[in-house]
């Protein structure tokens, strides 16, 4: 499931006081066997720049884009992973996937965030059942 034919929802909510944003693959609420992809997959990147809210600078915001961007392309391609969609928190923006190849989509994470020039992070935890993402489903 490719996420360049998907439909993707946007809305607002609240984190600590500042406003958040959601931008979720709506196609995968209805996805059937999501224990496929039994790992969770959330990479933190800090921005350069943001606003007074905390989101990033319309330059800092197309930078961020372009890096997931790749990061889709790569792991679309190269394992089996879908991607989820990202948040837009206060100083954080917060990329989300499930995947079948942990050990993969590690390894190319460790390497490729190296070369993004942002303080970066990710964790990738056992969530058969979807339980990280399962508040953003049930908004939509």
């Amino acid at each position: 499931m490719k996420s360049n034919n998907a439909t993707y929802s946007g809305f607002e909510f609240e984190v600590d006081g500042y406003p958040a944003l959601a931008i979720i693959n709506s196609d995968l609420k209805n996805l059937e066997n999501k224990s496929q992809y039994p790992y969770s997959v959330f990479i933190e990147l800090v921005p350069d720049s943001f606003n007074e809210n905390g989101h990033p600078e319309d330059e800092e915001y197309d930078y961020l884009n372009d890096v997931e961007k790749k990061i889709i392309e790569y792991l679309e391609g190269q394992t089996q992973t879908v991607h989820v969609g990202h948040t837009t928190l206060y100083r954080t923006r917060e990329i989300i996937f499930y995947t079948k190849d942990r050990d993969a989509v590690s390894n190319f994470l460790e390497s490729f965030l190296e070369t993004i020039e942002r303080e970066s992070s990710f964790d990738i935890e056992e969530d058969s059942s979807w339980e990280n993402v399962s508040a953003f489903y049930e908004l939509l």
